[in-house]
């Protein structure tokens, strides 16, 4: 297992976790519409710019194209498959994020249940599958590069501290729900 793959995987566990709690979140007693609604809107905020804009463009700017470098398949192949679902789940976190804007927790919830069962399947073939295809066509030193390039996007993308940030709201949501 490669330096890069790796990383990806360990956001991997990040997003599911993420995943975990908002199934509690929209499970709670929504007696308290304003609460439920300030954590749909960070957890839109989390989805946006760690799983989407940090992670996803990890993937897509550095790892994918990598891969069809290596000669694996985009377009009608695996690589175009992950990114048609990214687009898929950029429309469903956009559905989130109109749902919030109009305070509506029903329609949150359906575009969120959408994402969940879209990231779940999605994060099971990139794990089982393209990145054990990356981890046999990637040598270590290419890897390496990979992270090395993984951090400078993260640092370029979201910023200085914005991970950490994020790890914290999510420690935050997990004992708000229980998870």
């Amino acid at each position: 297992m490669g330096k890069a793959t790796q990383d990806l995987r360990n956001e991997h566990d990040a997003i599911l976790h993420v995943l975990q709690i908002l199934d509690k979140m929209m499970q709670t007693d929504n007696s308290e519409p304003d609460a439920l609604l300030q954590y749909y809107g960070e957890v839109v905020y989390f989805l946006k710019i760690f799983a989407d804009e940090c992670h996803h463009g990890k993937e897509e700017d550095f790892l994918f194209k990598e891969l069809v470098k290596k000669e694996i398949p985009d377009a009608g192949g695996p690589v175009g498959v992950m990114l048609h679902e990214h687009a898929q789940g950029r429309e469903y976190i956009a559905q989130m994020s109109r749902s919030f804007d109009k305070n509506n927790i029903e329609e949150f919830n359906n575009a969120a249940v959408l994402y969940r069962d879209l990231l779940r399947q999605h994060i099971e073939k990139e794990n089982n599958v393209l990145f054990m295809m990356a981890d046999k066509v990637i040598d270590e030193q290419e890897q390496d590069l990979l992270f090395e390039q993984f951090e400078q996007h993260e640092e370029n993308v979201i910023g200085h501290g914005v991970h950490e940030k994020l790890h914290a709201m999510i420690e935050t949501w997990a004992k708000a729900f229980g998870v």
